[in-house]
């Protein structure tokens, strides 16, 4: 039997981590918080988005930037965001300055499963609450925004 070298195997190991870390995060696109209109909020867009690859959250009507992310569990994702209230929302939640909290994180992230994630936002030092329960918006919803995102991109360029 032949061994493998070192790096070999560390490169397997980096690799099944990066796997794990990956399946924590919640994946990209729009999220509503379920109840009897969660389609029309899921049509607006007006809830949260969430893109890790662009590295932006939309919610409580911030936008905010990922600077970092932390694995707490398997299933936690901890975030460092730079947010501030959207221009076209008066009524944004305070989302407190990262430099500012214990852990230098305001946003966290649990999923629940595929469709189905828990977000905490810091305020006063503390995660609020409970955690607002949000799913993942159809299909329709889904390859609308990204039409939307698509067709918002070239008017710019």
């Amino acid at each position: 039997m032949g061994y493998c070298p070192d790096e070999l195997q560390e490169s397997k190991q980096k690799a099944e981590e990066g796997k794990t870390l990956k399946s924590a995060h919640p994946r990209d696109g729009v999220y509503a918080a379920p109840g009897a209109d969660f389609e029309e909020r899921c049509a607006k867009f007006d809830d949260t988005i969430i893109a890790f690859s662009g590295r932006s959250i939309t919610a409580a009507s911030n936008i905010c930037k990922i600077n970092n992310t932390r694995i707490q569990l398997p299933d936690t994702v901890r975030i460092r965001g730079d947010c501030a209230p959207l221009p076209t929302s008066p009524v944004a939640v305070s989302v407190q300055d990262w430099s500012t909290t214990p852990d230098g994180e305001n946003l966290m992230f649990k999923k629940i499963d595929d469709k189905t994630v828990i977000l905490w936002i810091i305020k006063d030092g503390h995660f609020t609450g409970d955690g607002r329960t949000l799913t993942y918006c159809g299909d329709k919803a889904q390859s609308a925004y990204v039409s939307q995102r698509k067709s918002s991109k070239q008017t710019r360029n």
